[in-house]
């Protein structure tokens, strides 16, 4: 526990210290992505902790994340097939006739289609004159003798802003109503024949179908677009987990039945896993685009908004309570004198931070910012306010000691920096006689910011809560336990060690696909080359951060979510504060790790030590 509120202490003292060096640290829009940023890369990194209390490693984690992101956009890929959409056999130019590759079933004579994908010079809109059999024939007449080629009818319709209105009903009936559905698309194809932009169905009605975007001028008519994704989203998931199941199962069975070295074969799988997704993605980027939004609520969803002040209030106000509760109790508990300063330095060091939150959420609320002008006689001045500033009063001073009132100005509150104009002081003296040299705006209210609660905030609660449940209060948790402190001796007292260490190498596994599903549909783009990079080494530092000991047998699920937290304000850190440059990031984040790695063990010699002693005065 006390190694836990060791690396929370670091983690508030960074979090306190960016907030002091950057003013944009604190806001929301940085705290949401944080929070997000966290919960990803503790999913992971809770999934590599369990490999390592068991004494092991996992390399691969990167890759497998790669696998699983690009892997899932491929699967969930979507074809739009034009409908009622013929190959063609042949075209003679001579009778203008078109022979098809079957009946065109729902062509009349009249109708206008377009023919694409044959002879250059026949690509163009024309009218169908008789249709028999599997040919028709249309005017005018195709340039040139031809073989294939596609033929589709084009739909006339009245434009009513992003609606279109089939002109002719009975056949709309079948060919759109019945046909398209929401999220499918039509081509708006113009009087010459070429196709312009798509457009998204939001819903039809009848012969009514509202689109996501008005159609352009000169519009001939649309093509209905029939949308064909690969594969269900159920199958794709299903696919993509089981197969970072049987990835950490394949791990589990190299390393416990054939005795290879965890190094050795999670390093091949790191090689071979990305090597895999270049492959069959053919080194293409990957991607979503528009498609699922709802699928894509997992990882982009903002579950809750409350306001910023009162989630420091909040933060500091458990933090302080529980600083000096854990204080009381310890110092009950403390029977010896000099032990007492170490006994109580955690409780009071967390004490301490969660009144400085606190206070920081006070002095939030009830501040008034005040903004100093270098007053002009004769020109407006332009001020820069503060975002979210709603109401704010301009004051004029004749002494630089006294201020008074000269205007209130109320302003449209936006999350953006906003300018506000300040007349001159000639003006001010004319509206409002007095000798005044100087002038400042006073901010008196602003909107007051909220945060989110991301969605994967809460899939990482659910997460390690069943992680630790499963750790700490079951048998088999206490049995990877008990393997990483000494798997020989875990194995002469019945414990299945081969089990075991093929059980931590799925969850492993698992976890880095959850974590690769939730990394994509956040990003929406997965590109194989990089894609999941150093995830593994930040996975890693951010267990052993949280007191994960790479010997085995040592680590919490909390200390691991911390790590992973701490990691995440550093990297913040080195991008929001100027006087650091960020291509140092790695070496900034690989110091502080070894530093942190180096006081744990220091503080762990020293703690055997005092129990050492302890132990030998109690024999003596």
């Amino acid at each position: 526990m006390k190694a836990v509120l060791g690396i929370l202490g670091l983690l508030l003292f960074v979090f306190l210290a960016t907030a002091l060096m950057s003013d944009a640290f604190l806001k929301p829009f940085n705290l949401e992505n944080l929070m997000k940023r966290t919960a990803l890369f503790g999913i992971i990194s809770i999934g590599v902790a369990f490999v390592i209390i068991t004494g092991g490693i996992d390399l691969s984690i990167g890759s497998i994340i790669c696998l699983v992101g690009c892997g899932l956009p491929f699967l969930l890929q979507v074809e739009y097939v034009a409908v009622g959409e013929i190959s063609v056999t042949r075209v003679v130019a001579g009778s203008g006739a078109v022979q098809l590759a079957r009946p065109p079933t729902g062509f009349s004579a009249g109708d206008r289609v377009r023919l694409s994908g044959s002879a250059s010079g026949n690509d163009r809109l024309y009218r169908v004159s008789r249709v028999g059999g599997s040919e028709i024939h249309v005017e005018p007449r195709p340039a040139q003798d031809a073989t294939g080629g596609r033929l589709v009818r084009v739909l006339p319709v009245t434009v009513d802003g992003p609606v279109l209105v089939f002109n002719s009903p009975e056949k709309a009936h079948g060919a759109v109503s019945q046909t398209l559905a929401p999220r499918d698309r039509v081509t708006f194809v113009l009087e010459d024949g070429r196709e312009a932009a798509t457009a998204r169905v939001v819903s039809v009605e009848g012969a009514r179908v509202e689109l996501s975007e008005e159609p352009p001028e000169n519009m001939a008519g649309v093509v209905g677009l029939d949308r064909q994704p690969w594969t269900s989203v159920p199958v794709a998931l299903a696919i993509v987990m089981g197969v970072s199941l049987a990835i950490g199962l394949f791990h589990g069975l190299l390393i416990a039945r054939l005795k290879l070295q965890p190094f050795v074969v999670t390093l091949c799988g790191l090689l071979l896993y990305r090597g895999i997704t270049r492959g069959f993605t053919q080194d293409q980027t990957q991607g979503l685009v528009d498609e699922y939004p709802t699928l894509k609520l997992i990882a982009t969803a903002e579950l809750a908004r409350i306001p910023l002040v009162c989630g420091l209030l909040v933060a500091g106000g458990l933090l302080l309570v529980v600083g000096i509760t854990w204080s009381w109790v310890s110092r009950r508990r403390s029977g010896m004198a000099e032990s007492l300063l170490g006994t109580l330095a955690a409780p009071v060091s967390l004490a301490v931070m969660g009144l400085g939150l606190l206070s920081w959420g006070v002095v939030t609320m009830s501040s008034q910012e005040i903004i100093s002008i270098e007053a002009d006689d004769q020109r407006v001045v332009r001020v820069d306010l503060p975002e979210a500033t709603s109401r704010v009063r301009v004051e004029a001073t004749a002494d630089g000691t006294n201020w008074s009132a000269v205007d209130e100005i109320s302003v449209a509150a936006t999350e953006t920096r906003q300018e506000l104009a300040v007349p001159s002081l000639a003006t001010i003296r004319a509206a409002r006689p007095g000798q005044w040299t100087g002038l400042r705006v006073v901010v008196l209210e602003r909107m007051e910011p909220e945060i989110g609660l991301p969605a994967p905030l809460v899939i990482l609660l659910v997460v390690g809560v069943m992680a630790s449940v499963f750790l700490n209060h079951t048998i088999y948790g206490r049995y990877l336990l008990a393997m990483g402190n000494n798997e020989e001796a875990a194995r002469y007292s019945g414990i299945n060690t081969q089990r075991m260490t093929i059980l931590a190498y799925v969850i492993c596994a698992g976890l880095a696909g959850l974590g690769g599903v939730l990394f994509v549909l956040d990003i929406n783009s997965a590109q194989p080359v990089d894609f999941g990079n150093f995830y593994e080494l930040y996975a890693i530092a951010a267990a052993v951060l949280g007191g994960c000991s790479l010997r085995g047998g040592e680590g919490t699920i909390l200390g691991v979510v911390i790590g992973a937290a701490l990691m995440r304000v550093l990297k913040n850190m080195i991008t929001l504060v100027d006087w650091m440059p960020t291509y140092i990031e790695y070496a900034i984040i690989g110091a502080v790790i070894l530093a942190g790695v180096i006081v744990d063990e220091l503080v762990k010699r020293a703690a055997a030590r005092r129990r050492l002693q302890r132990i030998r005065s109690q024999v003596d």
